[in-house]
């Protein structure tokens, strides 16, 4: 069980992507030669390519500390530039602005009123964090998002330090339970999500830090393997040593549930052994997510951040350059150019679903959308 039956309409849930329906059929009629493509659902903004503290499990330490020149000489995007970028695209018609790393967000000074003036705009908003250090204007912004992912991933400082690499569980606890008290007080409607990567050395863990989420007050515990089979990744390939025991401190964390706290134990994009895996044999989902990131580069795939193959273009200075490649031929062919067998077998996919979707539901008509 990866949710119960109460909470089954939620973020998590890989089926929200048939609410994209429209959006995959004009995908498809723009892959097949239709000149127009609609705007991505979300931007993924990644404001700057720092952080404070050293995940080996991290995607983004590649290029974070390990080779730091492939980010280029911007490792962080002005904040007058970013709010230039969210007006535009709010007028575009993008509907989510999700802030997140390749680096710690909450580093930029400038965060809290690029989240404003998202949700002025109307933009539903996003922060992935792991809330070491939160600003009182900060948490103040936070307030206007839709929901904050905290990236927590243990449940006592001894293994918050041998994960994370830096002994700040004591202020992320203290965090938490101050913008618990935040949400409270301003009565906002913002999702405050703990979530958890399965590593080998927490597993032993799971069951405790969704009780320490539940104890905190926050909303969600969010808690799926991690991806280590991607080798630009430390210790790459490392296996989980009894799936068994993970399995059932899964199972556990469901008897924790309330009407106002929810877990979801994510595990449909991975097989039995907590694996990668592909159930679609084309990748026709990237215009639904575009990332933005600190070099001033757009790219098309989230799983493939600072990886040359895939820029698209740049939008820096000026945020009106995506419409400039946006839709065009150029685009259509770099899309054509992604084979998930070859370029994606070593790396769990965001769009797995969705791009299964398109294939079963809009191409093949599995679901027989003539009859209600």
């Amino acid at each position: 069980m990866e949710w119960s039956s109460a909470a089954k309409y939620n973020s998590f849930n890989g089926f929200k992507g048939l609410t994209y329906y429209e959006n995959y059929k004009a995908i498809l009629r723009w892959m097949d030669g239709d000149s127009y493509l609609p705007p991505p659902v979300e931007v993924n903004l990644d404001p700057i390519a720092e952080c404070n503290l050293a995940c080996y499990f991290c995607v983004g330490q590649r290029y974070l500390r390990d080779n730091r020149v492939e980010v280029g000489p911007m490792r962080k995007l002005p904040t007058d530039y970013m709010l230039r970028l969210v007006d535009y695209l709010a007028e575009w018609g993008v509907r989510g602005l999700c802030i997140s790393g390749g680096g710690e967000p909450s580093l930029h000074e400038g965060i809290p009123a690029v989240i404003n003036q998202a949700a002025h705009r109307g933009m539903d908003v996003a922060l992935v964090s792991n809330v070491v250090a939160v600003s009182p204007e900060l948490a103040e912004a936070i307030m206007h998002c839709r929901w904050l992912a905290m990236s927590v991933d243990a449940a006592d400082a001894e293994t918050y330090q041998t994960v994370k690499g830096r002994d700040s569980f004591a202020s992320v606890v203290s965090n938490i339970s101050r913008l618990v008290a935040l949400r409270e007080q301003t009565r906002s409607k913002v999702d405050l999500a703990f979530k958890m990567l399965i590593l080998s050395e927490n597993t032993h863990g799971i069951f405790q830090a969704c009780r320490l989420a539940r104890d905190l007050g926050v909303q969600d515990f969010h808690v799926r393997p991690a991806d280590l089979e991607r080798p630009d990744v430390k210790n790459h390939g490392k296996r989980l040593d009894d799936l068994s025991r993970v399995r059932e401190q899964l199972e556990m964390c469901h008897e924790l549930e309330t009407d106002s706290f929810h877990v979801y134990t994510v595990t449909h994009k991975f097989d039995g052994a907590f694996r990668n895996q592909q159930n679609f044999s084309r990748c026709l989902m990237t215009p639904l997510l575009l990332p933005i990131l600190t070099d001033g580069n757009v790219y098309m795939c989230v799983d493939k951040k600072m990886q040359d193959a895939y820029r698209l273009a740049s939008c820096f200075p000026d945020p009106e350059a995506i419409g400039g490649w946006w839709g065009s031929n150029g685009h259509r062919d770099a899309v054509k150019t992604i084979l998930p067998a070859v370029h994606c077998a070593e790396n769990r996919c965001t769009g797995q679903c969705y791009n299964e979707q398109m294939e079963q539901v809009v191409l093949q008509d599995r679901m027989c959308l003539s009859f209600p």
